[in-house]
């Protein structure tokens, strides 16, 4: 697991760790505050977070309004643990 994390690019990978760091939280955020919080644009956080995160079933999007709220699932939460694991090691 170790070796597929860094072969992803480092957009990935700061939208990654976010995610990783939310999912302890368990509160939702929008991708404005994602792409704040890992400065990065808006753009590139919705590419990430619309384009290949939510089809895989790592994250859910609800739409309210206009603002698009991320909420990280289980698949997600079981990903992040694996990974902090391989990083401990």
């Amino acid at each position: 697991m170790r070796d597929l994390l860094t072969l992803l690019p480092e957009t990935r990978k700061k939208v990654l760790r976010y995610l990783c760091e939310l999912r302890k939280e368990d509160s939702p955020r929008t991708i404005q505050h994602i792409s704040k919080e890992a400065r990065l644009s808006f753009h590139t956080v919705k590419k990430i977070v619309l384009g290949e995160l939510a089809p895989m079933g790592y994250v859910k999007v609800y739409e309210i309004g206009r603002v698009k709220i991320i909420v990280p699932t289980d698949k997600l939460k079981e990903a992040c643990e694996v990974l902090e694991a391989e990083l401990a090691q």
